[in-house]
């Protein structure tokens, strides 16, 4: 960095946020926002005022009311304003998306259909329901964006594809295995988990959400596919831990 990191500016309480130099003491000091970053604050808070009224004018309008923070808001929400509840959610898997594509795509010219999936994946947000289905979709589909798509069509060591036999997913191969050829730690996926993601990464959402038990194995295979991004990017991807 150019300059010595001085501190942050909150945007939600519009406070500067900096910290004690004693390595000694972690203390967090809150203070009025110096004169001369005034107006590159105001600019940043309304350019993060006008992203958050695309998913819910409610949450903007908490975020403007005096003495609000984002703990507030969760709090607000959960007891005075219940039917935000989807909208909350919408913005955290917005969030996870946006945050996704900028740590993982940071060479996104390399990347096609990148931003194509990301807006595909935006408009979804605004009628489905912000729930794992979507959010399995659009990660596997990064994935594939990225050059890590799951190979799913048949045993990545023996090459068996027969219905009759029992895979699992190997994070390190990045695709599915026979259970002879399986290793400890690998994880079972059933002939519909696997037919499922087939679907994900070809079809578009819309496709996707009339699926009988969709929810369900969306959830149960959810863990398989955090773990393979765990494993290959070596960082933690989860809505339930953005804005949290």
């Amino acid at each position: 960095v150019k300059e010595a990191f001085r501190g942050l500016i909150d945007l939600v309480t519009m406070r500067m946020v900096t910290f004690s130099t004693d390595v000694k003491v972690a203390e967090v000091i809150e203070a009025e926002i110096p004169a001369e970053l005034h107006d590159e604050a105001d600019l940043w808070r309304g350019q993060m005022l006008d992203q958050l009224s695309m998913f819910s004018d409610e949450l903007t309008e908490l975020m403007l009311a005096e003495g609000r923070n984002l703990d507030v808001i969760t709090s607000a929400r959960l007891q005075h304003h219940l039917a935000m509840g989807d909208d909350y959610d919408r913005m955290r898997l917005a969030y996870l998306f946006a945050e996704m594509v900028n740590r993982l795509g940071a060479d996104a010219e390399h990347h096609e259909g990148l931003y194509d999936l990301l807006h595909d994946a935006y408009l979804a947000l605004v009628t489905a329901p912000p729930d794992v289905v979507l959010e399995l979709w659009f990660k596997l589909r990064l994935l594939d964006r990225l050059g890590y798509r799951p190979s799913l069509s048949r045993c990545m060591i023996c090459g068996a594809s027969d219905s009759d036999r029992e895979y699992v997913f190997n994070v390190e191969l990045g695709g599915i295995v026979d259970l002879g050829c399986s290793a400890p730690g690998n994880l079972t996926l059933t002939h519909e988990q696997i037919k499922l993601w087939r679907l994900m990464l070809e079809r578009p959402f819309t496709a996707i959400r009339g699926i009988v038990g969709v929810g369900e194995m969306a959830t149960t295979t959810m863990l398989i596919c955090n773990h393979f991004y765990d494993y290959t990017f070596g960082k933690r991807f989860r809505s339930s831990e953005v804005l949290g």
